[in-house]
């Protein structure tokens, strides 16, 4: 690969990928580096061909002792449930240390959760002490039955949502509190219906879902609390209809993109920045070298903010799988005479693991820059795992815990975390803990709340009022992606690059932030209107109808119904209806895939066909047609066979139309008046 690439520089310059162009036709030629400015020369800015590196040293998981926890609670009283292990850790030697137990007033998932930008502490649940424990200790045992058991589909729960819903779980459980209500049995669905009502006033569907997804699983977990509910909680509904979801698929159907895309001119501002601050880096550098300035200095935080930024718009990467990214985990390759550069991360939200993102040369310039920014403190995060190898090589002192005061279970927990952080690129300082130096600090990942504060200090740094975030990044690269010359094609690489699982996620983002809403909305409900309408003839008694769908449908209308016009607003709510000229086609997925548009016969015995009266006139031509074409008589046996055939329908279709048959001198006439 490296042969071919020393070709094609001394031979002929390889286009660069259409994506290369587009980032940088939107940010207006910014960030096309001089590497000679940057001070390294070529050779250190030059894309490298690497694939070490890139997958993160597996994590040893206590798998024996949580197998041997139980997966129900049936049957349990309150102190075996008390010992339970909820979380544990393990050692590379096979060691199994439990972190959390049912007891405690504190769950601590951070071994069960993935994702590396989560602050430490929103890796823990803090169960209330002060609220009746008959409430605590039933939504304790329900987030355990989920954490092992998942909910009703057969999939296991990540530590991530057990967290979310947990934390939601203990507002829930203040605000029953408030109403004196000591557990679940006295709750009724009136309770919950006017909490909801509270919440839904200044408060997103989705975050009051998340909050009483514990409710949920209490009615489904029934079996395993002490205190099940009385009622179904919801009255007859969902938690995602009352919350005002789009359905409980949570899917992307019928929603609108909510997260803005970054303004063209703030993109040009902000890249404009990140531009000066990269060239800047090497002078950086060297200060740092000479301890002019030091490892942890502003100056160099503001580079790493610069990449993380450029990194996100230029990529469409989630949060997570940015900060993800480790040493070495670009590479380049020429395929074709066209150059491609791929940055390797892990991709957790979807589950597809080692992921390739295609990338701008720039996003890799970047990336070389943010290496040597994060040299040092992946040195001092060596320093701080070679220091746990060695105080917990040292044993156990008489209060259960290492020389350093942390529990065996805490120090095996971090010394995990770092062998798999240790190459990472986004670091930072955590000052809540502190490693082997005593300082009161220690390095880890930048947290998402992290990212998006850096981020919007980079937005005002560069001279504008954007609240700039996270996410805006991926939609911005979807939204300029998509409505770029490559078109609307670009959705099927837009799908792959972002790691959606549905095209529908891919529309979503890609979706124009600037159209009017409420102009679709009136056209959906004219489309609506206009079926309702056209069923309303075809549910005449008297009204004569052809086609699979319209004879189904004459047989149907003889079933007393309560309501035809709310029977004919849900179907129009529900249903597509295509014209095709001579029939009115009800098709979604199945059928003909629009070729009976070309040949009309193919609608006649069709199931999703239904051919009214307005269409008579159109299957006399057809008709007439079908006469004339059998009139011909030298184009062999076949086409004999089809005039055939398409007669036979024709008179079919006007038979049940109760429509006379064009006759014979009349076809004789439209033969005549068509050749002249």
């Amino acid at each position: 690969m490296a042969s071919s690439l020393k070709a094609a520089k001394t031979s002929k310059q390889p286009k660069v990928s259409a994506l290369t162009q587009e980032v940088r036709k939107t940010t207006g030629g910014a960030l096309a580096l001089d590497r000679t400015e940057y001070g390294s020369g070529d050779a250190a800015l030059e894309p490298k061909i690497q694939t070490t590196g890139v997958q993160s040293p597996s994590r040893p998981r206590a798998f024996e002792l949580l197998f041997s926890q139980p997966t129900t609670l049936i049957g349990l009283s309150k102190s075996e449930r008390d010992r339970i292990v909820v979380s544990a850790v393990a050692d590379d030697k096979g060691n199994e240390y439990p972190v959390s137990h049912f007891r405690d007033q504190v769950w601590d998932l951070t071994s069960e959760v993935e994702a590396k930008n989560r602050k430490p502490s929103s890796t823990r649940i803090c169960w209330p002490g002060d609220l009746p424990k008959a409430l605590v200790d039933d939504a304790k045992a329900v987030l355990y039955c989920a954490l092992r058991r998942g909910r009703d589909d057969g999939k296991k729960w990540s530590g991530s949502v057990v967290l979310t819903v947990g934390k939601g779980a203990v507002l829930v459980l203040k605000h029953f509190a408030s109403l004196n209500i000591n557990n679940f049995g006295s709750v009724r669905a009136l309770h919950l219906s006017d909490y909801i009502a509270d919440l839904r006033k200044d408060r997103r569907p989705n975050l009051i879902y998340n909050r009483l997804l514990v409710v949920d699983l209490l009615w489904l977990f029934s079996s395993e609390i002490f205190h099940p509910l009385p009622e179904y909680p919801w009255s007859g509904s969902t938690l995602s209809e009352v919350c005002g979801c789009n359905g409980d698929d949570n899917g992307p159907t019928g929603r609108t993109g909510k997260t803005p895309v970054i303004p063209l001119s703030v993109q040009r501002k902000v890249f404009t920045l990140c531009e000066a601050r990269l060239k800047a880096a090497d002078t950086l550098f060297r200060g740092r070298d000479r301890e002019d300035i030091t490892v942890y200095s502003a100056e160099l935080t503001r580079v790493r903010d610069a990449v993380l930024y450029l990194l996100q718009v230029t990529s469409g990467m989630r949060n997570s799988e940015t900060v993800g990214i480790r040493s070495d985990c670009w590479r380049t390759e020429v395929k074709n005479g066209v150059v491609f550069h791929w940055v390797r991360t892990i991709e957790i939200k979807t589950h597809k693991g080692l992921v390739d993102y295609l990338v701008p040369p720039e996003a890799i310039f970047a990336l070389e820059i943010l290496k040597r920014y994060a040299e040092p403190l992946q040195a001092r995060l060596a320093d701080e795992g070679r220091w746990l190898e060695k105080v917990l090589g040292q044993g156990i002192d008489g209060d259960g815990r290492v020389g350093s005061g942390m529990s065996v279970a805490e120090a095996v927990e971090r010394l995990n975390h770092i062998r798999e952080i240790g190459q990472h690129l986004f670091l930072g300082i955590y000052k809540r803990k502190s490693d082997h130096l005593g300082t009161g600090s220690r390095i880890d990942v930048m947290s998402g709340q992290s990212c998006n504060g850096q981020l919007k200090r980079l937005a005002s740094a560069a001279g504008t009022d954007w609240d700039l975030t996270n996410h805006q990044c991926r939609r911005t690269f979807a939204f300029n992606i998509a409505n770029s010359r490559l078109g609307r094609m670009a959705l099927i690489f837009l799908k792959w690059q972002l790691k959606h699982s549905s095209v529908s996620w891919t529309q979503l983002y890609a979706s124009n932030p600037y159209q009017d809403q409420s102009l679709y909305r009136e056209m959906e409900a004219e489309l609506v209107e206009a079926r309702v309408g056209l069923m309303e003839g075809w549910m005449r008694s008297d009204a004569l109808l052809s086609g699979g769908a319209g004879k189904k449908l004459m047989q149907n209308r003889a079933t007393p119904i309560q309501s035809l016009q709310d029977l004919l607003r849900h179907t129009a709510d529900h249903i597509n209806i295509r014209s095709t000229g001579h029939a009115w086609c009800l098709s979604g997925t199945l059928g003909c895939h629009g070729q009976g548009v070309y040949d009309p016969t193919m609608c006649s015995g069709c199931s999703q066909a239904i051919i009214d009266e307005g269409q008579s006139a159109a299957w006399q031509m057809i008709h007439l047609d079908n006469l004339r074409l059998a009139a011909i008589t030298d184009c062999g046996p076949a086409a004999t066979q089809k005039a055939e055939r398409a007669i036979k329908r024709s008179v079919q279709v006007l038979d049940d139309l109760g429509v006379a048959v064009p006759t014979q001198e009349l076809a004789h006439d439209y033969a005549e008046a068509k050749t002249v």
